[in-house]
């Protein structure tokens, strides 16, 4: 019977079993009942399937590896992101070799060259930056990247996001509904287009909405670590009073936690007399004490929709070039709400 150009998913449903079930048979891993193994395997016969990335190194001596390259390696988000990626890759049988480029330009077009030498099958990369010597390199690549967090997809390349400045702007909403009438900000450099200027800009319009222009003495920029909220809380509520800000809008978990433990250090309660919320709901947000307000993303589910996009490309698929991902307010305990 003349081969059939199908993908995993396509096979799967043509078996009736799942993604997971195909990928231990074609593999031999993994618990699957005889009677269901036989079964996958006559589909297998009959099709005459060829794993996508078998395929493509039979074609073209690239191996079914997956280049990934995360800004670092022990950030929530990104741990997350990847964890994602991995997932969905291992259904179709790919394999992810990880590149830590520490927040690095250099060491991220560094990583682009060492997986074009190992003639990986495609590249994902959670980008904080990209410049013209990274759309240049990634064009160079000549295999499929997907580009997680900054909008490549006017250069072509699938983009997956999140929607930054909407969430950062009901967020600010959220805080200017509950009384606060001078709200700050702790952001970081603006390089970071989506984190440092979306995220910044949500704040802006949300506080323009409502009549308020946003003063420069209440706008702390830094980079991410717990440290840097600490000194964005001390630069912009060195002490409180009529004069300082009452809530304090975070970029980021992480330095609205650095943010909150610097008051605690000060002996200034949170919220009643500063009110401080994130953005990201990592891990400890929700049982920091006090609980942290904050906006949730689906870091997961934006690694699998970036690894689905890439696995689409590999198999000759049309896919999006642009995607953002949903987010949800979470409501906690961080934000008092004034009379």
């Amino acid at each position: 019977m003349p081969r059939q150009n199908l993908n995993i998913r396509q096979l799967a449903e043509k078996a009736g079993v799942s993604t997971s079930t195909i990928s231990r048979v074609l593999n031999n891993s993994g618990y699957v009942r005889q009677e269901v193994r036989a079964h996958v395997e006559r589909i297998i016969a009959e099709t005459g399937y060829i794993p996508s990335g078998i395929a493509k190194h039979l074609k073209s001596s690239r191996s079914n590896m997956v280049g990934v390259i995360i800004p670092r390696i022990n950030s929530f988000a990104s741990s997350e992101i990847t964890a994602g990626i991995s997932t969905e890759l291992a259904e179709s049988d790919l394999m992810t070799i990880l590149g830590n480029s520490a927040n690095s330009p250099d060491a991220e077009m560094n990583y682009i060259e060492i997986f074009k030498r190992q003639r990986v099958c495609g590249v994902i990369i959670l980008a904080t930056v990209l410049t013209e010597r990274h759309l240049e390199a990634m064009n160079d690549l000549g295999v499929p990247v997907v580009v997680v967090g900054q909008d490549a997809s006017a250069s072509g390349f699938p983009s997956v996001l999140q929607d930054e400045r909407r969430a950062a702007r009901q967020i600010t909403d959220y805080v200017l509904r509950c009384g606060h009438r001078r709200v700050g900000l702790i952001g970081v450099a603006d390089w970071d287009v989506q984190v440092g200027c979306e995220r910044k800009g949500g704040w802006v319009d949300a506080l323009r909405a409502a009549g308020i222009e946003p003063r420069p003495e209440d706008i702390a920029l830094g980079g991410f670590d717990l440290t840097d909220g600490a000194a964005g809380i001390d630069r912009i509520v060195p002490f409180v009073s009529d004069t300082t800000p009452t809530a304090v809008v975070a970029v980021t978990d992480r330095l609205a936690i650095g943010a909150m433990s610097r008051l605690l250090e000060r002996r200034t309660r949170v919220p009643d007399e500063v009110s401080i919320v994130g953005v990201g709901d990592i891990d400890v947000a929700s049982v920091y004490s006090p609980k942290l307000t904050t906006i949730h993303f689906d870091y997961f589910g934006t690694g699998k929709a970036a690894a689905e996009m890439l696995i689409a490309t590999l198999d000759g698929e049309t896919t999006d070039l642009r995607r953002v991902m949903p987010f949800d307010l979470r409501i906690r305990d961080s934000v008092s709400i004034l009379d």
